[in-house]
């Protein structure tokens, strides 16, 4: 049985004070350039909290971190800049039709598309607009605060920065996080810009998307058998070991896959940025596996081809992107480098995301830390996102996957001796 979410009000937010005259326009970098213009989503849940009084604060402190943040408030202008004309943004507020309880008896994915302001559905998006925000209540006391941000103007650590801020002011009015707007001077916009990278972002109306969560148990024993010192890197060599198998079962002619996983590249560069630099900032490397006859997957030989992926970025392509000459041919070379990898027929390529080690689960509005936080509105064939289980020691996974791969994917041994079906339901 579902449930409904029914909109009862929207309006827009502006900032409470106005930009100055000198910061009206924002340059976007070569990164925002170069980002597509999806707007990937997170849902917040929180428990009921007696006289919490919650949505009015909401509202002021989101009215006050959109003045220290005020990109978020201006409108998209192309792949140039964002005009900081303190237009504000859609808030909406709803109701939903059941207790919060209700919600974690499923962990339906595709239920979670109600409580964030856009779906993979809506038409008629501007996508002028760089954020949109929705908070849902409960008949419990209950509430859920969603978001959806643009990828054109930032990437998720740019969108957790802000959310951290604004549940700053929300909670105690005090403003912690200052953004700080280096990026698009260090990688300047491509006036010129008519450079096509070949990279497509693979989207399929038959996905189907489920989470599986690994506990902390299961995460040392999938280490020491991988020999892998990461617990994301080597969830990873099982995700992908199980998808390939599957993807051999139901597209016998493929003849290799890719693992593309992405990177903040804030800490990588020398100095490091500070991790509220704003914008894009995220890379990724590649790590390839072929299907010939005979030549078995075993994990530990994925953990080696993700290390050496990972350590030829950081070595290879990181101190590229630094030349003071060289390092914007080196972000276009490297990005059509990829488009050409990854455009190849016969090759199912699988992109990793992971949001572990974000403080995501320390985020207080002033109802207490979050009960649950979730993701929906991922459209991506072959999407695998991670991050933090509640407890910090373990990892949840979604994976959106072709139906039928999706139906052989959930049946592997191997990722259900790490991974058991009463986890996947209920996530604890």
């Amino acid at each position: 049985m579902a449930f409904k979410v029914e909109i009862t009000t929207t309006h827009i937010i502006k900032p409470s004070s106005p930009t100055p005259d000198h910061l009206k326009t924002h340059d976007l970098s070569l990164f925002d350039q170069l980002s597509p213009s999806i707007y990937p989503p997170i849902i917040f849940f929180y428990d009921a909290q007696p006289n919490a009084n919650l949505t009015p604060r909401l509202k002021t402190a989101l009215s006050k971190v959109l003045s220290s943040f005020y990109p978020y408030a201006g409108r998209v202008n192309g792949d140039v800049f964002i005009s900081c004309n303190d237009a504000g943004i859609p808030y909406s507020e709803a109701t939903v039709d059941c207790s919060l309880s209700y919600v974690f008896k499923e962990y339906d994915l595709n239920l979670m598309k109600q409580f964030v302001p856009l779906t993979e559905e809506s038409v008629n998006l501007d996508h002028t607009i760089p954020l949109l925000v929705q908070v849902s209540l409960f008949k419990c006391g209950g509430i859920a605060v969603g978001a959806c941000s643009s990828h054109k103007i930032g990437d998720a650590s740019n969108f957790f920065t802000f959310i951290r801020e604004w549940a700053n002011f929300s909670l105690n009015d005090n403003p912690v996080l200052a953004p700080e707007f280096s990026i698009s001077s260090l990688f300047p916009r491509i006036g010129f810009l008519n450079f096509n990278t070949g990279i497509k972002i693979p989207m399929n109306e038959k996905l189907v998307r489920k989470r599986f969560v690994f506990n902390a148990s299961s995460i040392s024993s999938l280490k020491a058998e991988t020999a892998s010192s990461s617990r994301v890197q080597a969830v990873s060599a099982l995700i992908w070991k199980c998808a390939m198998n599957a993807i051999k079962k139901y597209k016998p002619t493929t003849m290799s896959s890719i693992a593309m996983t992405l990177v903040n590249m804030r800490g990588r560069l020398n100095p490091p940025l500070p991790e509220t630099s704003f914008g894009n900032f995220v890379g990724s490397f590649l790590a390839e596996k072929s299907f010939d006859d005979g030549d078995e997957i075993d994990l530990v030989g994925l953990v080696a081809r993700l290390r050496h992926g990972f350590r030829e970025f950081c070595d290879v392509y990181m101190k590229q992107v630094q030349h003071p000459k060289d390092g914007i041919f080196a972000v276009l070379n490297y990005a059509k480098k990829l488009g050409e990898t990854l455009g190849r027929n016969e090759t199912e390529v699988f992109t990793f995301s992971s949001w572990c080690g974000f403080p995501l689960y320390e985020i207080d509005f002033g109802c207490g830390k979050p009960r649950w936080i979730s993701v929906t509105n991922t459209p991506f064939k072959n999407g695998i996102m991670m991050m933090d289980t509640k407890e910090g020691n373990g990892i949840e996974v979604w994976a959106n996957l072709e139906e039928e791969v999706m139906a052989i994917f959930e049946q592997e041994h191997e990722l259900l001796a790490y991974c058991s079906p009463s986890m996947c339901d209920d996530g604890r």
